[in-house]
């Protein structure tokens, strides 16, 4: 008789593992952005737009630089010189006139979208001075439906950034030879993270080194390192982003936002720590949203109810820009829709458009849930 096979237990499987991060959350001793300060360290609030749509025509701060404690206030005249935020991967080269602005030029698309930036000694000084920010602005019609007909995002671009078609098999005849089609219309709602702890951004520029430092990073840390490295031609060896503890990601942390680079380039600029704290409004307005789409799906089954084909046709509300996830959640919910089933022919057609909302991007298993929806659909 041959020998029994012998069974051995590899690293932790089928064991319990205890917890390492723990002990300091439940006790009170996690360290998140929130907790790091340094000596001279500005504040920085964010002056962001009221209006969904609308031509800025101009932003006066001479009140807020009046204000006792208020060191500086820009606009975008006074970094008119970075360009917007780049993906952070490569993308398909028609996304790049949609990128986001540090701050807004002439055009205001989403609540909440970064229009001046006030820099004091206190947090509390800044958030009065930012107050008395006025932004002059002509309101204009807001597109808010992606899956109607796309309009004009800027003079000769279309708010239908991509068309994206992908599929397999011969759609056409199993259709044709179909015992019944079943037509879907559904609809995936917004969503947003809404983490316990909102996001943080603290930049100190040590010049002696000539070293950045941004703590508050979470996520793809060395990615998002390459992109603000790029944003400031510099090495990739000058940027260090700190990560803490964190109240909750889920995905809308992993994108480099407006203020992460606005934080870094006042450190260099002023050399002295800047740091920004998010309060819940400003994370409901700015802080990454998600899922919103439009599924038109057409199923062909046999008189027994196997399915025969799979066709879909969906919307994708993107927001006003193309933050640094580039079009990934299109391409991801074509690819998983069919999910785990034997569909032997598939066609998916996507549109991705803009719309005067806050900016989407990948959150928790993005495409994965939306392709699974209409599938259970």
């Amino acid at each position: 008789m041959s020998a029994e096979p012998k069974v051995r237990t590899v690293g932790p499987l089928g064991r319990s593992v205890s917890r390492l991060e723990d002990r300091p959350l439940v006790t009170g001793r996690g360290r998140f952005v929130g907790d790091i300060s340094f000596p001279h360290q500005l504040h920085m609030r964010v002056v962001r737009s009221p209006y969904a749509h609308a031509v800025l025509c101009a932003v006066d701060t001479a009140a807020a630089l009046s204000v006792p404690g208020v060191v500086s206030v820009w606009t975008v005249a006074d970094i008119a010189d970075l360009p917007p935020i780049d993906f952070r991967d490569p993308a398909n080269e028609a996304l790049r006139p949609y990128r986001q602005p540090l701050l807004a030029r002439d055009r205001l698309r989403y609540v909440g979208e970064p229009v001046a930036v006030v820099f004091a000694t206190d947090a509390y000084i800044a958030e009065d001075a930012a107050d008395l920010v006025a932004i002059d602005a002509e309101t204009l019609p807001s597109v808010l439906d992606a899956a109607t007909a796309p309009g004009t995002f800027s003079p000769g671009v279309s708010t239908e950034a991509l068309v994206v078609r992908e599929g397999y098999g011969d759609v056409d005849t199993a259709f044709a030879a179909a015992h019944a089609v079943i037509a879907l219309d559904l609809e995936i709602g917004r969503h947003s993270g809404v983490p316990l702890e909102p996001r943080g951004a603290l930049a100190y520029y040590d010049a002696s080194r000539d070293v950045l430092e941004l703590y508050g990073a979470a996520k793809v840390p060395h990615r998002n390192r390459d992109g603000l490295a790029r944003m400031f031609g510099r090495s990739t060896a000058a940027v260090v982003l700190r990560e803490g503890n964190t109240g909750g990601g889920f995905g809308i942390r992993g994108e480099l936002y407006p203020e992460d680079f606005l934080v870094c380039l006042a450190a260099m600029r002023f050399e002295r720590p800047v740091k920004w704290i998010e309060d819940r409004r400003e994370n409901l307005m700015a802080a990454n949203h998600s899922r919103q789409q439009r599924h038109r799906a057409l199923v062909a089954v046999d008189a027994e109810g196997h399915v025969l084909a799979l066709e879909d046709e969906f919307y994708l509300d993107q927001g006003a820009y193309v933050r640094t996830h580039g079009a990934r959640v299109l391409e991801m919910t074509i690819s998983m829709l069919p999910g785990p089933y034997r569909i032997p022919a598939y066609r998916a057609c996507g549109h991705f458009r803009l719309t005067n909302k806050t900016p989407a991007a990948t959150y928790r298993a993005p495409g994965r849930y939306e392709g699974s929806f209409v599938a259970s659909g």
